[in-house]
């Protein structure tokens, strides 16, 4: 595996550094990505908001669980998906939605820019673990915004903060 692909799962929020079989799996991360980028991309070409809606509402769905339903089509030997990857799919989920409502109130042409860059965005995970999302994540926690999800799993988890 190479440096880059290292760093780019690392972003994401994986424990690459603590727990090298996440590098073994890594062909498996591109899974969930690479059908996201495929659903995105046929509802950009047909320019249908009922398909971008349906990827929107599986996104958050994603986000909110440690589990992608894409995930689980793989069994269980992915690691769940850290907060910075979450975010991503939140991130996703929404600007789906956007390319969808572009597409309802017949703005086609930034539908389709909308949906042209949030396809480009997933091929770019799928290809090479690079997530513009959980960049965005890691920009804004690095600047002090509150990081809601990673407070969410500690609670879970019965951690507390010091």
């Amino acid at each position: 595996m190479t440096p880059l692909y290292v760093r780019a799962l690392a972003m994401q929020g994986f424990p690459v550094q603590s727990d090298p079989s996440i590098c073994s799996l890594q062909s498996k991360l591109r899974f969930t990505p690479s059908l996201s980028a495929l659903w995105i991309a046929t509802g950009t070409a047909l320019a249908s908001p009922a398909v971008l809606l349906g990827f929107s509402a599986v996104s958050a769905l994603g986000a909110s669980r440690r589990r992608h339903p894409f995930d689980r089509l793989q069994g269980r030997s992915l690691p769940e998906n850290p907060p910075p990857r979450r975010f991503a799919m939140a991130l996703a989920s929404a600007w789906a939605a956007s390319s969808a409502l572009l597409f309802l109130t017949r703005h086609r042409t930034a539908g389709i820019v909308a949906g042209a860059l949030l396809t480009a965005a997933g091929a770019t995970v799928a290809t090479t673990h690079l997530c513009l999302g959980s960049w965005i994540y890691r920009r804004l926690f690095h600047f002090g915004f509150v990081d809601c999800m990673a407070k969410r799993d500690r609670g879970r988890r019965g951690a507390t903060r010091t």
